[in-house]
């Protein structure tokens, strides 16, 4: 009896030290399912952040402008999702012009047609709307008269 008693209390201890590498083990799959997640939470933040960053590098447009009275021209780049408004205030900035009450600002071209009742409409819905065909932009002012 003498020698099965140490052989039961080895098995014992064997047993009991494979529990604790179980129970490590278990810990540590936790642990790594864990990060696991998270990682892949980042992964998704980053990708959408690309994608975000994609749609807006691909929604841009280069406007041109031209100021008639002078006949001073700029070329910038705005987000298709800038209003007409936006991009008629900028022009001012990017020209260098005094913006005066009776400016009117209109599509470039032959037949041009004043954006001033489409304003609050993006590049994009003007664009789609065919309020505008281009971004090719003139500023007309009043010059005075009679």
């Amino acid at each position: 009896m003498i020698t099965e008693e140490p052989k039961h209390q080895e098995c014992e201890d064997s047993v009991h030290g494979a529990l604790e590498h179980v129970q490590a083990a278990e810990h540590d799959l936790e642990r790594a399912h864990e990060l696991e997640r998270k990682a892949e939470e980042e992964l998704h933040r980053a990708e959408e952040e690309l994608r975000e960053a994609e749609e807006h590098r691909c929604k841009e447009a280069e406007v041109h402008v031209t100021y008639i009275n002078d006949v001073e021209t700029a070329k910038f780049e705005v987000s298709l999702h800038a209003t007409l408004q936006a991009v008629w205030d900028r022009s001012y900035l990017e020209l260098k012009v005094a913006k005066h009450p009776k400016d009117i600002f209109q599509t470039a071209g032959n037949h041009p047609l004043s954006l001033m009742s489409h304003l609050a409409m993006t590049l994009a819905q003007a664009r789609e709307k065919d309020v505008i065909k281009n971004f090719h932009f003139e500023i007309v002012s009043e010059t005075g008269g009679a």
